[in-house]
């Protein structure tokens, strides 16, 4: 009998890195059985099933409420966690990870019960602790029971979980813990771990690469490093399929681009990354305006509107809005990334100049295409709650420390003058971002991650 891998997918983040991806093809060419456990609508499943050619069994994951005892748990251990985490790697912008509850006087005072808690917790065997409980009422909980008898339903050989940040899916772990079946979960982003976002334990752990398991096993002592597989990202895999990209002609055509001028990507943020976006694209986009021969192209982050981008948009006639190609769902708070937004990105990594932003993932993905990208690390304005300062102090971004893998735009008055020189010899910067780049990512042309996930998962199961 064919093996059966689980693959739970707790929302649209699943669809863009691993449904899209060539995991699943692997995966059925080899014979295995695809069930599929979703918070995903059924027209977005028909989608993925048409668009990528595979076949699946899927149904509805239960959304299990943790109790208030619980969330306290969990929210007092993940304030110690990141109090330990900015001890550890001597940085304070870690605890800016810890976001403040505004506007509601009781979750407020909630929150605060929490900190005291957390701080209390003096030994990281004290952190271990109240998360060993938080378990152990999962495992008390109807949600236990309730997974415990879909797993017996379902009988899989091997539970896949697309993100690590859902904390309700640990009664689903620890069922399959039970019943004897192995589970795995990925870790999202590079930026995730030192942000204490692991709420749910599994038998195995997928990371990008051998920087982000040594970040694990720092975080996470008691996860033993056997249990840490590199395997790469999927969501990288794709800009080694060149059948995905246009002709710069075709592509100019479907955006009303004029194909003879350089072209620039702005990536935008969310108001929480970058609260005052609008004004970087303004001064971006002003340091460009005497240059006739230069297009700066706009894509707003895929779940937030352009509505704060809009002024800008109207008043300058050198930026082209070249909006996501994202739908969104029947719930107010989903969105879905269509295939063709894939092509879209690699085809505005592979097109443009350079990408700008504050930053932006983007950077990585340019990098695929030996395309340099510029972080704008000045202030627009004084905000006692946010300054690039404190941005480009973030753990994730100590992953390029003593490398040459991207570009600053340290002062506005100067920026104008530095955007003029990367368009001019754009190979002359961020020299070592490949460098950067595979420290991150292990995604390689001759070993795909889609292809070390495979492997991974069989030698999972053959064990």
């Amino acid at each position: 009998m064919n093996k059966k891998i689980l693959f739970v997918v707790p929302d649209g983040i699943g669809i863009r890195n691993y449904l899209y991806s060539d995991l699943f093809l692997k995966l059925e060419n080899q014979g295995f059985q695809i069930h599929l456990l979703h918070n995903l609508e059924p027209k977005i499943i028909d989608y993925v099933k048409n668009e990528r050619g595979i076949s699946l069994a899927d149904e509805q994951l239960k959304k299990p409420v943790e109790s208030r005892f619980q969330q306290f748990l969990r929210e007092s251990s993940t304030y110690a966690r990141l109090k330990y985490n900015a001890k550890i790697k001597q940085n304070p912008t870690i605890l800016t990870n810890w976001f403040k509850v505004k506007n509601n006087a009781f979750k407020r005072v909630f929150q605060i019960a929490t900190e005291v808690a957390g701080a209390t917790l003096s030994s990281y065997d004290g952190i271990k602790y109240i998360e060993e409980l938080n378990r152990l009422k999962w495992k008390k909980s109807a949600a236990y029971k309730e997974f415990k008898r879909d797993l017996l339903t379902i009988e899989p050989d091997l539970i896949f979980i697309t993100h690590q940040r859902v904390s309700n899916l640990e009664p689903l772990c620890l069922a399959a813990g039970d019943l004897g079946i192995k589970t795995v979960t990925a870790i999202f982003s590079w930026d995730n771990l030192p942000k204490a976002r692991l709420p749910l334990r599994t038998d195995f752990y997928a990371v990008w690469s051998d920087y982000m398991k040594s970040e694990m096993l720092d975080y996470y002592p008691e996860i033993h490093q056997n249990k840490v597989h590199v395997v790469g990202t999927p969501q990288f895999d794709f800009h080694f399929h060149k059948d995905l990209l246009q002709s710069r002609s075709d592509f100019a055509t479907d955006y009303g681009l004029d194909v003879s001028k350089k072209w620039i990507l702005f990536s935008g943020d969310d108001e929480l990354t970058s609260p005052h976006d609008p004004k970087y694209l303004e001064d971006v986009v002003s340091a460009l305006e005497s240059d006739s021969q230069v297009t700066v192209l706009f894509r707003q982050v895929p779940v937030c509107s352009v509505e704060r981008y809009q002024h800008i948009l109207d008043r300058f006639t050198n930026v082209v809005h070249i909006p996501p190609k994202w739908v969104k769902g029947a719930n107010w708070m989903s969105f879905y990334p269509l295939f063709d937004d894939i092509k879209l990105l690699l085809n505005l990594c592979y097109h443009c100049e350079f990408s700008i932003n504050i930053g932006s993932t983007i950077g990585l993905d340019f990098s695929y295409f030996d395309k340099p990208t510029i972080f704008l690390a000045y202030d627009t304005e004084i905000d006692k709650n946010w300054s690039t300062e404190t941005v480009y102090q973030f753990q994730h971004f100590r992953s390029f420390e003593g490398l040459d893998a991207v570009i600053f735009a340290n002062e506005k008055d100067s920026l104008k003058s530095l955007l003029k020189e990367v368009l001019k010899a754009p190979e002359s910067f961020a020299t070592q971002k490949r460098d950067w780049r595979e420290k991150i990512a292990s995604n390689r042309s001759e070993n795909l991650s889609s292809s070390q996930l495979t492997e991974f998962l069989n030698s999972l199961l053959d064990n």
